[in-house]
């Protein structure tokens, strides 16, 4: 073969091999976006779905920025190699290179590039930016520093987002077994109802509405100022008192025929169930019931939520002379696969 046919070969062999190169950059920039929205978007959706565990939700959340910023500097190699096949092919071939320099901000060179970096910066920015957040509001849990109360803590700093959680579900659909205790211990009578942990006054409403005296305890003031906004109604008397002594309700000397616990009793600490189990037991009029759910999943310090069961409840009522009758258990029913919710009546042992 004649040298000038030789080079000409060479020449069209690195051309085919350079192009090829160039097709197969061209072709991961453009997954790149489409890598990331995935990334992100499953990591962050991740995020929202393990609300349970913190050290999990703190992960996902160093993935997803570590992965966009990993994704950055691989645009900024990738095109950069491209530019050099570029440069390559103006100087080789200049008749069938095409330069498109253009003269407005929408056409000019390494826009394409910049807005994609642009994103992925954004995304890495966010995703860190929500794990500095999420590791500050629960540095308790993080750092070993829990606040006194830290139920309390929790509903005082989250009171809006729960409260649409809760309003969203009525008292029939929540709590179907208490309908079920009203119907068939007290016949739809006037009843005096203290309810304990009222959130945002949801079940009190519902009494309220039905005739019956309503004493709503919550000892958050956010979730309580939420609560006469949303249930402005002059039947339902609110105080902001707690387990396990309910001091003020208890030196009103007033009793009740019924007294409701909707996903409290997680809340109070084990050491001090014991005394709020006779403190209930002291607000019950003859006959009356406590109706009590349980919350059966792990514990979230952060929340002020240990673990109970069934098992516990039934030894602690013994000793305090009541007894219970386990009125259904269901699913959450704001969808977290690994709660379920047990409902019991509670009454006085009969001596």
């Amino acid at each position: 073969m004649a040298p000038k046919e030789f080079e000409h070969e060479m020449r069209k062999a690195a051309f085919d091999q350079n192009h090829a190169s160039f097709r197969s950059l061209n072709q991961q920039m453009w997954q790149i976006p489409l890598i990331s929205m995935t990334l992100t978007g499953g990591l962050w959706f991740g995020v929202s779905r393990v609300e349970d565990f913190l050290i999990f939700q703190l992960a996902l959340l160093f993935l997803a920025a570590t992965g966009n910023g990993a994704l950055f500097i691989i645009i900024l190699r990738m095109r950069f190699v491209m530019q050099q096949h570029l440069d390559w092919l103006e100087k080789t071939y200049p008749a069938g290179y095409v330069s498109a320099k253009g003269k407005q901000w929408y056409s000019k060179p390494f826009l394409v590039r910049s807005l994609f970096q642009f994103m992925l910066c954004l995304a890495a920015c966010l995703s860190l930016f929500l794990l500095i957040v999420t590791a500050w509001t629960s540095r308790g849990e993080v750092f070993g520093t829990m606040p006194r109360d830290p139920a309390l803590t929790y509903y005082e700093q989250h009171a809006a987002s729960l409260a649409d959680g809760y309003e969203t579900l009525s008292l029939e659909t929540a709590h179907p077994a208490l309908l079920t205790i009203i119907n068939r211990q007290f016949e739809n009578r006037p009843l005096a109802v203290l309810d304990v942990g009222a959130g945002t006054g949801r079940d009190a409403s519902w009494f309220a509405a039905k005739g019956h005296r309503i004493v709503a305890v919550e000892p958050s003031e956010a979730m309580q100022t939420i609560g006469r906004r949303l249930h402005p109604s002059p039947k339902i008397e609110w105080r902001q008192d707690s387990l396990p002594m309910l001091a003020e309700t208890r030196a009103s000397g007033e009793t009740f025929d019924l007294i409701m616990l909707s996903a409290v009793w997680m809340h109070v600490k084990p050491d001090e169930r014991q005394p709020a189990l006779k403190t209930l037991a002291s607000l019950l009029k003859p006959g009356g019931q406590i109706y009590l759910t349980l919350r059966i999943g792990p514990s979230e310090p952060t929340r002020g939520i240990y673990r109970v069961s069934v098992e516990a409840l039934q030894d602690q009522l013994a000793a305090a002379s009541l007894k219970a009758e386990k009125l259904d258990e269901q699913s959450d029913l704001l969808g977290r696969n690994n709660i379920r919710w047990v409902a019991m009546s509670i009454s006085a042992s009969e001596n």
